[in-house]
C-alpha cells in the first residue's frame, strides 16, 4: 500500500474508533497476542502463578479440584521440570520466579506447610517458620533472593521476609493486626500484602526505611489487598465493599485509583504489574470471569479480544506480566469456531488450559 493510502486509512480507523464505530481490538494500536500453549500433566488441569523476564513461567499442575498438585516450572525454550515436594508431602505449588529461575511455593509435609525456595541447582529448600509456629507459605521472590510470605500458628498469621543470611524475620502489619500476609516484594525490597483481622483487611506497604503504611480502601468499601508492587513503586489489587470488588493502583502521588471493570462486572482484581505500568487480572459477575489487561493510554481491555478469533477458549484470569509484555493466563470453554467469546459463559468443571501470551 502507498505511503499515502496508509495515512489516509490510518486516519479513516482512527475518525472511526473516536466515534465508537469500531470494537476494541480494532482501534488503532491495539495490541494483538501469539499464543503457546503450557502443558498441564497427566491430570489434564493447570494453573500459572509466576514469569519471568525472559519468559520462563511457573505454576501447578493436578487434578481439577486441586487434588495431588505439583509445582512446575518451564523455561522460555518449553523444558518443563516438575519441583519436588518437601520430605513426606503430597502436594506443592508455586506462586512466583525471579529472573534468575528461583521459585518459590509451598509443600505440605505430614503435619503442615511450608514455604519452599527451589532452584535446579538446590532442589527444593523448606524456608521453616517464624518462632512458635507450625506452617508458612512463600509467595514471591525479587532478584536479590529475598522471599516474603506468611507464617501462621496459634495466634494468627504474621508476615515475614527471609533472606540467605539472616534468615526469616517478621513484618510488622497494621495495627491491632493478628493476620498479615505479604505477597509481593520488588528488587528495591518494597513488600505488600493485606493485614488486619477475620472481618477487615487493609492493603499495606512495607518499606525498610518507613514501616507499614496502611493504603487504604476505595470509596465506600471496607476491606482492600495488595498483590503486586512494580519497580518504581506502583502498586495493585482488590478493593473490596457491600457491591462487590475493585480493582486499584495505587501510587504515592496519587493514591488509590479504580481500573474500572469489563461490561457487566461486578468482581475485579488486579493481580500483576510490569514496570511499565501495564496491569493484567480477571473481571467478571460471578458467574463468567475473563482476563484483562489495563494500561494508562488505553484502560481496561478484555485479553479475549485481543487473540486470533480461533483461540481455543476463554480466558478468565491473567496471573502475570513481564517488562516484554508477556501475559500468563489460564482459560476455560472450548469455543467453536467463530463463535463470539463476550457471549460464553465459562464451564467450571472442565480443566484449565495454560497459556503464554506474547505481543
Amino acid at each position: 500500500m502507498p505511503a499515502r493510502d496508509t495515512v489516509r486509512w490510518r486516519s479513516i480507523v482512527t475518525i472511526f474508533s473516536v466515534l465508537g464505530l469500531l470494537p476494541p481490538d480494532c482501534a488503532l494500536g491495539a495490541t494483538r497476542y501469539r499464543w503457546v500453549e503450557i502443558g498441564s500433566g497427566p491430570a489434564g488441569s493447570g494453573i500459572l502463578r509466576g514469569l519471568s523476564d525472559r519468559g520462563d513461567v511457573v505454576g501447578r499442575s493436578g487434578y481439577l479440584h486441586g487434588t495431588k498438585t505439583h509445582a512446575f516450572v518451564q523455561t522460555a525454550g518449553g523444558t518443563t521440570e516438575q519441583i519436588d515436594v518437601l520430605l513426606g508431602g503430597e502436594n506443592s505449588r508455586a506462586t512466583a520466579m525471579n529472573n534468575y529461575r528461583q521459585v518459590v511455593g509451598f509443600s505440605n509435609t505430614p503435619t503442615s506447610m511450608r514455604a519452599f525456595l527451589w532452584s535446579h541447582e538446590t532442589g527444593a529448600q523448606d524456608l521453616g517458620t517464624l518462632p512458635g509456629e507450625s506452617s508458612s507459605k512463600a509467595y514471591a521472590i525479587n532478584d536479590a533472593n529475598q522471599v516474603v510470605g506468611s507464617s501462621s500458628g496459634a495466634g494468627g498469621i504474621r508476615a515475614f521476609l527471609w533472606t540467605k543470611n539472616a534468615g526469616m524475620r517478621e513484618i510488622s502489619g497494621l495495627p491491632g493486626a493478628d493476620y498479615t500476609e505479604a505477597l509481593a516484594i520488588n528488587n528495591s525490597g518494597q513488600i505488600v500484602g493485606a493485614s488486619g483481622n477475620s472481618r477487615i483487611r487493609h492493603a499495606f506497604l512495607w518499606t525498610p526505611s518507613g514501616g507499614t503504611q496502611d493504603l487504604g480502601v476505595l470509596p465506600n468499601d471496607v476491606s482492600s489487598a495488595a498483590n503486586a508492587i512494580n519497580d518504581a513503586g506502583r502498586v495493585v489489587g482488590v478493593s473490596i465493599g457491600p457491591h462487590g470488588s475493585r480493582a486499584f493502583i495505587w501510587t504515592s502521588s496519587q493514591g488509590m485509583r479504580d481500573l474500572g471493570a469489563l461490561p457487566g462486572a461486578t468482581e475485579t482484581e488486579a493481580i500483576a504489574i510490569n514496570n511499565t505500568g501495564d496491569v493484567v487480572g480477571t473481571s467478571g459477575d460471578g458467574l463468567t470471569v475473563r482476563a484483562f489487561l489495563w494500561t494508562g493510554s488505553r484502560g481496561i481491555q478484555d485479553l479475549n479480544a485481543l487473540v486470533p478469533e480461533d483461540f481455543p477458549v476463554l480466558l478468565e484470569g491473567a496471573f502475570g506480566i513481564n517488562n516484554r509484555g508477556q501475559i500468563i493466563a489460564i482459560g476455560n470453554v472450548t469455543n467453536m469456531p467463530g463463535q463470539d467469546r463476550t457471549g460464553v459463559q465459562v464451564h467450571h468443571s472442565s480443566p484449565n488450559r495454560m497459556f503464554l501470551l506474547t505481543p
